[in-house]
């Protein structure tokens, strides 16, 4: 099989990492290894290709017997225990599937001693074919090359990135219209932008509008419909907050923030959200075209080209001033210097009072 030759972030060179179609096509076809290490941050695409697995490798009625997945992130297991469980045969399925979540082992904590990582390279090298052993991450660390080339040279490496804008509104389309849903692009633009491009949010949400349709025979989904009944746009509020920003409109961005609050949205991430934003915009007055925009940046059409209206109402001198205030806005609460709504209150006012050169902070 054609895999993936290129480095992931936070991988080894050189390794050779499968994606997540090339796994599933695997589990389609019953090809499977004896060691797996997945990471991601796709939580939705790991979990259903954890199922995925189970489903392949587990007789039905077994799954207490034959299938076994513990959590390390509290703590580190013991390498001897897991030796005992890899060795135990499976009851009546065609493997016995052990899942580690979060073991630390890959990325920020570590093996204590070589000698705890050599115990490990030993494991992995001698996983018995009645047996998959699956490791699931966050993240990875390149530093762990020992471990890393363990696991490639005795199993395979899957990474389940975040899929593509484009991919993820042909799903939700995809998705509604198999229970007869219509759904307008600006509606599936939104939804997919509020999602923060995760797809387990994007199905809890599709969720709500599947029930939603359900119970008021609605076939066709709107803009309206997507405000009524899911997630807040924090994005498009923020987009509102900034015009009102450029447009020294400091009751209207004093408004949007409160109308965020409200909606139990933490200052933190309002601040941060803002100072996203504003990144985004320096990267869109640089680049100018929607087209380039969305590609650099990764977010959906609608998005790019707003992005790309907006900053040409500010100069870049404003927007990195700006940047810079809200992390001044931060470490002022990181220091007790001011209370959380308070400095952003502070913030927007000052903003809006400047005239572009220099965001004075108190």
């Amino acid at each position: 099989m054609a895999k993936n030759t290129a480095a992931p972030s936070g991988s080894g060179k050189g390794l050779s990492v499968m994606s997540f179609e090339e796994l599933a096509a695997d589990v389609k076809t019953g090809v499977s290894a004896s060691l797996y290490l997945i990471w991601g941050e796709e939580e939705y695409l790991i979990e259903r290709s954890l199922q995925s697995m189970r489903n392949a490798l587990i007789t039905a009625g077994c799954q207490d017997a034959d299938s076994y997945t513990t959590d390390w992130s509290s703590s580190a297991g013991d390498v001897e225990e897991l030796r005992e469980m890899v060795l135990t045969p499976p009851f009546l399925s065609r493997k016995r599937m052990i899942t580690i979540k979060n073991s630390g082992l890959f990325a920020a904590r570590s093996p204590e001693s070589p000698e705890s990582a050599r115990k490990y390279v030993d494991l992995f090298s001698s996983v018995p074919d009645f047996c998959c052993l699956i490791f699931v991450e966050e993240k990875i660390d390149k530093r762990k090359k020992i471990l890393l080339d363990a696991v490639q040279m005795n199993g395979r490496l899957v990474q389940m990135e975040h899929q593509s804008s484009d991919t993820l509104c042909k799903w939700v389309a995809r998705t509604l219209g198999k229970d007869g849903i219509r759904i307008t692009t600006e509606a599936i633009n939104s939804l997919v932008d509020r999602s923060e491009a995760s797809m387990l949010t994007l199905g809890n949400e599709m969720k709500k509008i599947i029930l939603y349709c359900r119970n008021a025979g609605v076939t066709e989904i709107s803009l309206k419909e997507i405000d009524s009944i899911c997630i807040p746009d924090i994005r498009g509020s923020i987009f509102q907050m900034t015009d009102a920003i450029g447009a020294r409109n400091i009751g209207r961005a004093l408004t949007v923030l409160d109308t965020l609050i409200s909606l139990k949205e933490p200052v933190p991430k309002i601040r941060f959200m803002l100072a996203r934003h504003l990144r985004q915009l320096i990267c869109a007055k640089e680049l100018v075209q929607a087209d380039r925009i969305m590609t650099a940046l990764k977010v959906v059409p609608f998005v790019a080209r707003n992005l790309a209206a907006q900053a040409k109402s500010f100069q870049m001198d404003e927007l990195t001033a700006l940047y810079e205030a809200c992390a001044t806005s931060d470490f002022s609460v990181k220091t007790g210097k001011m209370e959380d709504r308070l400095s952003m209150e502070t913030l927007l006012v000052s903003a809006g009072k400047s005239s572009g050169k220099s965001y004075g902070f108190i």
